[in-house]
């Protein structure tokens, strides 16, 4: 695996698939990311389309049954859509149509030391719709180095300093971190759950590994909300698109770095690329 990056398909087995039990999802759209310094059994899993909703309801959601059956997700009728994994392990995409809302796409490339995230949505309803939610799960479970749950070696950046997540909210655990330039935006899923005191002031969450040779992160242009879990172990920076018009597409550019280096060394590629 010497070079860039490895991604395909992730294929529902190991330590995630028997961690999740009967709470299962469609794994049509997860991905499996692997570095040339990582073990054999390694492995970072992109969830990478937990849910693409907006108040009233969803574009898609991969959740057996859909998230919020009695509210949002009552009408939801579920399409498995897979990768086109024809350049793997270079590239994996999917061009995905929602019939009667819209149509998304997803395509990540891998890089040397990054995966290259391009997102977009097409609204085709007649109606505006938004803020749009898009949890961008990435699950640690099944990796060594950046599994953390004790919430200390996961980050953002408070505007100041990089802060771990156990040290802004005291303690693990879900806790929402609000995001500077998402418009405070939560969204009904997450509207029950703990809110930290601290804004991250870039759009960007940072994983220190356990050895501390290698760091993680996870960026986009724009975000709204950053967390984490300590079941699968994963952390979430979510994308931000807003509110779309009738007929509207938007796109969205992010990355995800895997380099052998410093949590700041990773939070500053990420800054020297997105600012």
């Amino acid at each position: 695996m010497a070079g860039s990056l490895e991604l395909r398909p992730y294929i529902w087995e190991g330590t995630y698939a028997k961690w999740r039990g009967d709470a299962l999802h469609d794994p049509g759209l997860c991905a499996d990311i692997r570095a040339s310094w990582m073990s054999a059994d390694e492995r970072l899993i992109a969830r990478t389309c937990e849910m693409i909703g907006w108040p009233k309801g969803y574009f898609y959601d991969d959740h057996f049954p859909p998230a919020e059956p009695q509210g949002r997700g009552k009408n939801y009728k579920h399409i498995p859509f897979q990768w086109n994994a024809n350049h793997a392990p270079k590239k994996l995409s999917a061009d995905c149509i929602s019939p009667g809302k819209g149509r998304f796409t997803v395509e990540l490339t891998a890089e040397k030391d990054y995966v290259d995230i391009n997102l977009s949505l097409q609204n085709d309803m007649p109606a505006a719709v938004g803020p749009i939610d898009w949890p961008f799960c990435m699950i640690a479970i099944e990796s060594p180095n950046f599994r953390n749950p004790e919430h200390d070696r996961i980050f953002i950046f408070d505007g100041q300093n990089l802060r771990s997540f156990r040290d802004i909210n005291g303690k693990a655990g879900v806790f929402i971190v609000k995001v500077a330039g998402g418009h405070g935006f939560v969204p009904v899923v997450h509207q029950s759950l703990p809110q930290s005191p601290v804004e991250s002031q870039e759009s960007v969450v940072v994983v220190k590994s356990q050895c501390g040779r290698y760091a993680a992160a996870l960026g986009f242009e724009q975000s709204y909300s950053a967390f984490g879990c300590t079941g699968n172990m994963c952390f979430h920076m979510d994308p931000f698109l807003g509110i779309f018009q009738p007929g509207e597409t938007k796109k969205m550019h992010g990355r995800l770095y895997l380099i052998q280096g410093s949590a700041q060394d990773a939070f500053e590629r990420y800054r020297h690329d997105f600012r």
